[in-house]
Order: structure tokens, then C-alpha cells, then sequence
């Protein structure tokens, strides 16, 4: 019996883009709703026939507008990005709905700089018309250096053409938005960048800034961390 392949999917959002819609369109009934380990928030992953020969497992991410934390929620978020555990993501799924698609872009730009392969998903399609909204997908994905979907969740509209996407993960370019180098501390993220090859520039940011609230970081990245703050 030939061996099923198995992609891991996160999936992340803002509060109210229907990325939970998406979530059940995905997974339909193979579905599991448990809480994180030690609180209880609740954690839903489920899975998803891609094609005969490959799966997703599919992580629900809690809805968040940052991965720099100001609550329990955006804790949750940062680490699923931070700490490479054996359910890391292969490719992260960015849910945005389309009448909130700047602010929505923000989120999306974070996930970009860790360098992780990311693919927006525009939500709500089936509003368009309606809103008097028109979207140039070509140079959107062009500026984002990425895929760029049009779906709703709803409608069921697009839903194949993400898992195709997402069965294609690794052609998405992982290039970064912003260069934070440029725009802080030069000296220190290029001291920071040469020794710290493995892992990318915003990742390294965030350990220094947010280890403390990761007490379930792997020992690789708590090294890193104490390393970081000492630089």
C-alpha cells in the first residue's frame, strides 16, 4: 500500500473572516476539538484529502490581529510560529475577508517575515459585487510576493483551488515584506543575522522580545534566546 503524504497546514486569521467557515469546509466531519495543554482555550485541527496520494492536517489557529502578544489567544499564535515542535507548519494559510483587507495585511506581513511559505486567502468573494469591490489579484500577489486566493467560505467558492495551493506549498516564495534590519537597529541585526543563520532575522526579533512568555520553548530556541539578549 503506497504511503499517504502528509502536509501540515496552519490556519490564522483576524476574529471574524470566516477562517473557522473555511476551517469546516476543509475538514468536513474529521474533526477534533481538544484545549491546549494546561488551559482552556479550545484546539481544533481536523484533516483533508488534497488527492489520492497526499493529506493536510489542518491546525485552526485562535483568531488574532498580531503575533506580538497582548493576550492569551496571540501567545497561543506566536508559539505555534516559534517553537519548531513536530506539528510545525509546512505552510501557513493567512484568512482575510475583503471589505477588511488592509488591516487583515498586516497580520499576513508578520507571517511572511518568519519566512514560513504563506498563502492569503481573500474571504467572501460572493460580496463583491454587492460592496462595489474590485481587487487586482495579479499585482497583489506581484507586492506580496505570494499566492493569493479569492474564495468564500460560504459559497464553497475556491476551495478546491486552495487545496491545490496548498498541495503546491513549496513553490510559494518565502521572500520577506519588510526588513527590519533597515528600519531599527542596523549594527545589531547584522550581528544578529551572522550568527543566527538558521532560523530568520524576525524569528531571532521575537525570541528576544517574547521568550519569557514560552515556557514550552524547545531548548535549541531558549539557547537562542539567551544567546540573542546578550548580543
Amino acid at each position: 500500500m503506497r504511503k499517504t503524504e502528509v502536509i501540515k497546514v496552519a490556519l490564522v486569521g483576524n476574529p471574524n473572516t470566516g477562517k473557522s467557515s473555511l476551517f469546516n469546509q476543509l475538514t468536513g466531519l474529521n474533526q477534533k476539538v481538544s484545549n491546549y495543554p494546561g488551559i482552556t482555550v479550545e484546539k481544533k485541527s481536523g484533516t483533508a484529502k488534497l488527492n489520492d496520494e497526499v493529506t493536510a492536517t489542518i491546525s485552526d489557529l485562535p483568531g488574532t490581529y498580531s503575533i506580538n502578544p497582548s493576550s492569551l489567544d496571540e501567545n497561543i499564535v506566536l508559539e505555534a510560529f516559534i517553537n519548531e515542535s513536530n506539528d510545525y507548519p509546512d505552510v501557513v494559510v493567512v484568512v482575510a475577508d475583503i471589505e477588511n483587507l488592509k488591516r487583515n495585511l498586516f497580520l499576513f506581513s508578520q507571517i511572511k517575515d518568519l519566512e514560513i511559505p504563506a498563502i492569503l486567502v481573500v474571504n467572501m468573494m460572493d460580496q463583491m459585487k454587492k460592496k462595489g469591490i474590485s481587487l487586482d489579484i495579479a499585482k497583489l500577489k506581484e507586492e506580496l510576493k505570494s499566492e493569493v486566493l479569492l474564495i468564500s467560505a460560504r459559497k464553497k467558492l475556491g476551495i478546491e483551488e486552495l487545496k491545490t495551493a496548498i498541495l503546491n506549498y513549496k513553490k510559494v516564495q518565502t521572500t520577506t515584506i519588510a526588513n527590519i534590519a533597515n528600519r531599527v537597529d542596523a549594527d545589531f541585526f547584522k550581528k544578529v543575522k551572522s550568527s543566527f543563520e538558521d532560523i530568520s532575522l524576525y524569528k531571532a526579533w521575537l525570541l528576544i522580545t517574547q521568550q519569557h512568555n514560552f515556557p514550552n520553548l524547545n531548548q535549541t530556541l531558549k539557547n537562542w534566546g539567551l544567546v540573542l539578549e546578550k548580543t
